[in-house]
């Protein structure tokens, strides 16, 4: 039997989780601080996507934690299946109000996840977003080429 994916997923979750919705969110964020632009790659897309399906069953255990060797974010939202990978680039970008340029620090609270996006020698990216088991919530990672956060180092 065949299942045509588009008859079987919402049209509102088709939106905001293809490569541009990614790339949009990340490069206006980079353009903000006057760091280039990144290009979608697949060979990270496809890490990204076996990383959140081996995590598809943890989901209510603890976020997911960096695999790669690569810079990696991960998101995720439980309760909700309409957590886009638009709203996780939203929310790594929204960590901004906690980093000081200044003393290239966190000041109250997390800010890597943003670091990692506007880090200024990354220049590919690829994504990927899963429905948990059971339907409890979403995981979305991305993974970021050349990697980012390093220590002393600001990211721009």
């Amino acid at each position: 039997m065949l299942i045509n994916f588009l008859s079987i997923t919402p049209l509102g979750l088709l939106a905001q989780n293809l490569p541009e919705d990614y790339l949009e969110i990340h490069n206006e964020a980079r353009a903000s601080v006057g760091v280039g632009e990144l290009k979608w790659e697949i060979n990270l897309e496809a890490d990204a996507r076996n990383f959140v399906y081996k995590h598809r069953g943890d989901c209510l255990k603890a976020g997911p934690g960096a695999h790669f060797s690569v810079g990696q974010n991960n998101a995720r939202k439980l309760g909700s299946l309409n957590f886009t990978g638009a709203d996780a680039v939203r929310t790594w970008v929204a960590q901004k109000k906690h980093y000081a340029y200044r003393s290239n620090c966190c000041v109250s609270g997390e800010c890597r996840a943003y670091k990692q996006v506007v880090w200024k020698t990354t220049t590919h990216v690829g994504c990927a977003r899963i429905i948990c088991h059971n339907d409890v919530g979403v995981i979305i990672t991305c993974v970021y080429e050349p990697p980012g956060n390093i220590p002393a180092i600001r990211p721009y």
